[in-house]
């Protein structure tokens, strides 16, 4: 790197240190203050019902697009793109690859009708782990078998199913081994594989990194595998993975280009 860059990043660091800690103080104070205890009493006051459960998974969605639009404050864009008809009555399994803390925002704001697989600590996380484990959010380290019962009866009401088939986020934004079990689950629950392409958010937040960079995130909608057209493309679930991590580092590529080519 030259000396200019090395200056350069030396000037830029208190601005993006200060803007990193505003935006998560206000993250913070947003869902202690106003979100978890809204769900708590909401949750608490009266029967529970079906229609609570909807109107917590409308909050929650709410709760993603004003975090979307906190963040297009400080200079990460959030834009939806490519099936953009897809209205989701229809239930799937959402498959995304994983680059940041952020993906999960962006997922959220997809559609009401939606439960994420997530990890432990996202499962036991004291700012928000009461709320999506009302919602019925799953941790996956339960193992797919424990968790299917359930996951059918969130799909008979109409939710779709979100994953990260790489299980872990990527270091530098490129798409890592696809594991088997989205599509043990997509098999067993006989609902389409609906992909989603995410990129800039590994930028703007990268795995290991502390401080948020500046930098637009696009997420593209892509067309519905059925149960059908998945088994044309392998017969196993490790042919199936193999295939469809193929298809993420092709159309990854196409939504990097459309991207670095707008800037």
């Amino acid at each position: 790197m030259s000396a200019d860059n090395w200056f350069l990043k030396i000037l830029l660091f208190p601005v993006k240190a200060v803007k990193t800690v505003l935006i998560f103080l206000l993250y913070i104070v947003f869902m202690l203050v106003f979100v978890t205890p809204g769900a708590f009493i909401y949750l608490k006051c009266g029967k529970r019902s079906e229609k609570k459960k909807e109107n917590l998974h409308k909050f929650i969605c709410w709760c993603a697009h004003f975090g979307i639009s906190l963040f297009g404050l400080f200079g990460n864009k959030f834009t939806f793109a490519g099936r953009t008809d897809e209205d989701f009555s229809r239930p799937a399994l959402i498959t995304c690859n994983h680059q940041s803390h952020l993906d999960l925002l962006a997922m959220l704001a997809l559609t009401p009708r939606l439960v994420i697989l997530t990890a432990d600590w996202v499962w036991h996380n004291p700012l928000y782990g009461f709320i999506i484990r009302e919602a019925d959010f799953l941790p996956a380290s339960k193992g797919l078998d424990a968790i299917a019962p359930r996951l059918r009866e969130l799909v008979d009401k109409g939710y779709s199913i979100a994953v990260y088939p790489e299980s872990t986020r990527s270091l530098d934004g490129s798409i890592g081994r696809f594991h088997q079990g989205a599509f043990y689950l997509a098999d067993q629950l006989n609902v389409d594989i609906l992909p989603v392409i995410l990129y800039g958010a590994g930028k703007a937040l990268p795995k290991h990194g502390r401080l948020l960079n500046r930098g637009p995130i696009r997420l593209e909608i892509d067309k519905r595998i059925t149960p059908e057209e998945m088994k044309t493309h392998g017969d196993t679930y490790m042919a199936q993975a193999s295939y469809l991590r193929k298809y993420y580092i092709s159309r990854y590529a196409e939504v990097a280009e459309k991207v670095e080519q707008a800037q």
